[in-house]
């Protein structure tokens, strides 16, 4: 089996996806680049910028406890459809806390869509499958997401903050005709309707030794991921460089990762998981390091390319660490509650280039993401391990018992 074996699932699992994470790169781009435009410091500018993950990590267990019983059909329906709502919200009234309420509601929304196709996705996949299965997920997100990070700095150069943050909800409409026939027939899902699973609660104590494993990682991980998302912009911005240029800047990164995702996923399912997530985090560090010696757009464009390489070999890897750790019953809350454990990630990595480019400059925000993802590194190596396959032989996923 390979990636052809995929394509049914091309449209209603990985089109969703790609429309809520096509939005959401749209607004992590302009939203920096508005604010401090605007007048408003860093501070404000990271806090804004985190919302998006704020609201992720508010929604994972509601959207959770949500798909276990009503379907991952619905689920991905109502959050595309908050999504558009929040960008309609921002485009009427773009000061800094309705943008942050939208934000928040955004990013909500787009975790939403993202765990409801995941689980969906997991029930059908078996292991020797899922490490290209969510490499895919991360593939096609990193080409939305190359899509709005070009877009979104020439949007706001083009059209103005207004109709950068419509776009960005029409980006997320594109989904909703991919989950709209699993809405009216609830039968075609691997999860259907009305199914009562375990509690959340048992979910979490009977999995919380897998639960913190995988969150944690996926906590730092997000950090420098989400962190450079809002550094790279400010490092334009204090280069004095266009709107344009900064998005082209920063989807170049993009670029170079997406190119990579088959790689990511053909190690994880033939050579193991560390394999591929080791040196592409290790990456995703030297390239936030060279940051720091970066004086022009040349020097910008080499370390979000060195950040690019290392996120595209990391391509799927948090889906598929999760996933493999996931019960057989209660997945959706056992990736509800991974994912809000990861989301704090989104919330911290901005927060964190904020507070520590407003005290010591940029270069120190580069240091502190650096050392977040080293310090989960060893985590990854030390406490979590091995996931997928060895020797032939499945590792043991979470159970509830």
């Amino acid at each position: 089996m390979g990636f052809r074996s995929l394509s049914p699932y091309i449209w209603p699992i990985y089109g969703p996806w790609m429309a809520a994470s096509l939005g959401m790169s749209i607004l992590l781009v302009a939203l920096p680049i508005v604010l401090v435009g605007d007048g408003h410091g860093y501070t404000v500018a990271a806090l804004v910028a985190g919302a998006g993950g704020a609201g992720a990590a508010l929604a994972a267990l509601p959207v959770g406890w949500s798909t276990d019983r009503w379907g991952p059909a619905r689920v991905g329906a109502g959050s595309l459809t908050a999504m558009i709502a929040a960008s309609l919200l921002m485009a009427a009234v773009a000061r800094p806390v309705m943008l942050g309420i939208g934000h928040l509601v955004f990013g909500g929304g787009s975790l939403g869509v993202m765990l409801s196709r995941q689980s969906d996705l997991t029930r059908r996949i078996p292991i020797t499958l899922r490490g290209r299965a969510m490499s895919l997920m991360g593939g096609t997100m990193r080409f939305s997401v190359l899509m709005g990070t070009a877009a979104g700095g020439l949007l706001v150069d083009l059209a103005g903050a207004r109709w950068t943050f419509l776009v960005a909800g029409m980006g997320a409409a594109v989904g909703l005709p991919a989950v709209l026939p699993g809405v009216r027939n609830p039968d075609w899902e691997v999860a259907p309707v009305g199914v009562r699973g375990p509690r959340m609660a048992r979910v979490i104590r009977t999995n919380r030794r897998h639960l913190l494993q995988a969150g944690l990682f996926g906590m730092s991980s997000m950090t420098a991921r989400e962190g450079r998302m809002v550094l790279l912009p400010l490092v334009g911005v204090a280069l004095e460089l266009r709107p344009a240029t900064i998005g082209v800047l920063v989807a170049s990164g993009y670029a170079a990762d997406l190119l990579l995702f088959p790689v990511s996923g053909a190690i994880m399912d033939r050579v193991g998981r560390l394999a591929a997530m080791v040196p592409a985090y290790g990456l995703l560090a030297v390239g936030l390091l060279s940051l720091m010696a970066a004086d022009s757009a040349t020097g910008v464009l080499l370390a979000g390319l060195v950040m690019g390489l290392g996120n595209g070999l990391s391509s799927g890897s948090l889906f598929t660490l999760s996933s493999d750790l996931a019960p057989e019953e209660g997945t959706a809350s056992f990736l509800s509650a991974v994912s809000m454990l990861t989301d704090i990630g989104r919330v911290v990595g901005p927060l964190l280039v904020g507070l520590a480019a407003g005290r010591w400059g940029l270069d120190a925000a580069a240091a502190a993401l650096a050392v977040a993802m080293v310090l989960g590194l060893l985590w990854l190596v030390f406490m979590v391990g091995e996931t997928g396959e060895r020797d032939g032989r499945p590792v043991m996923r979470g159970s509830v018992r």
